[in-house]
């Protein structure tokens, strides 16, 4: 098992705390770049079990070589090979109170999948408690973990796995597509529609919300969501390129949000993949 040896780089204190480390699973590697609480360590270490169990690939060993501050404001200086995806996570600010709740950085992807081997997700400290009382940081670490791990543009669309302008952006691998028909053979459009709300068209990162509804990777947190991980989202994974366990999805089924079914987001996750720069390629050192 790899050791993971982190320090505290952006605690807004002179003094380095060590947090604790995240863990190396086999599929993701956890270190903090910033104090964290423990409710935050607890709901990632949750958050990567979950998605480890859904979720296997054997990416290779990555060469990660990169100054302090690369990719973000408190990344420490790497070099080393890595195997898989390491991901750093930090509780820093943001934005401010009630405003943006997290977002996911792709530092460096695969040459050879596009798949993401160096990620960050950052949560506003401001948010956090809020977070915390309304039991949503669970499903807001799940949500960007699917980012980190690959729902992301600069994972599919390389692979031409979209389709569509701003008005209806969708997905079109063919194991999601298939998953969609099975849990929402009501929608006559084109499948698998991707959020249109905010006009970047397929590459936003998002299930279209008004489709969707209440699951895992739509924009929005609503009251009472459950934030099911369905097997259309792991269908996506596999088109990706992982070896999915379709019996880790949440029983979903894709509901309508009009009438009865109408829900009013409480909180906003769009705009929650943030690009300050291009992606590094990195090519795996030995064969996989």
């Amino acid at each position: 098992m790899l050791s993971s040896t982190v320090v505290c780089l952006a605690c807004g204190s002179d003094k380095v705390i060590p947090p604790p480390s995240g863990g190396f699973n086999g599929q993701i590697e956890v270190r903090y770049a910033s104090d964290i609480t423990p409710e935050v360590q607890s709901a990632v270490t949750s958050a990567a079990a979950r998605w480890t169990r859904a979720l296997s690939k054997n990416m290779g060993d990555f060469p990660l070589n990169s100054a302090a501050n690369h990719c973000f404001v408190g990344e420490p200086q790497l070099s080393e090979t890595h195997h898989n995806l390491l991901l750093f996570v930090t509780v820093t600010p943001i934005d401010g109170l009630n405003g943006q709740l997290a977002y996911t950085q792709i530092c460096s992807v695969s040459d050879r999948d596009t798949l993401p081997v160096l990620s960050h997700i950052r949560l506003d400290r401001a948010d956090l408690d809020s977070m915390v009382a309304r039991g949503v940081l669970d499903d807001v670490l799940m949500h960007e973990m699917g980012h980190a791990l690959g729902f992301v543009p600069t994972s599919y669309m390389p692979k031409a796995l979209t389709a569509g302008g701003t008005d209806d952006p969708r997905f079109v691998g063919a194991v999601a597509q298939s998953e969609f028909a099975k849990h929402g053979a009501w929608y006559t459009g084109a499948r698998v529609p991707l959020e249109n709300s905010a006009g970047v068209g397929p590459r936003d990162p998002h299930w279209r919300f008004t489709v969707f509804g209440d699951e895992l990777m739509v924009p929005v947190v609503g009251p009472g969501f459950k934030s099911p991980l369905s097997s259309i989202t792991l269908g996506l994974f596999q088109d990706l390129g992982y070896t999915v366990d379709f019996s880790q999805a949440d029983p979903y089924e894709v509901v309508p949000l009009f009438g009865d079914n109408r829900v009013v987001p409480e909180t906003s996750l769009r705009n929650d993949v943030v690009r300050t720069k291009a992606p590094t390629f990195v090519s795996p050192v030995a064969a996989y």
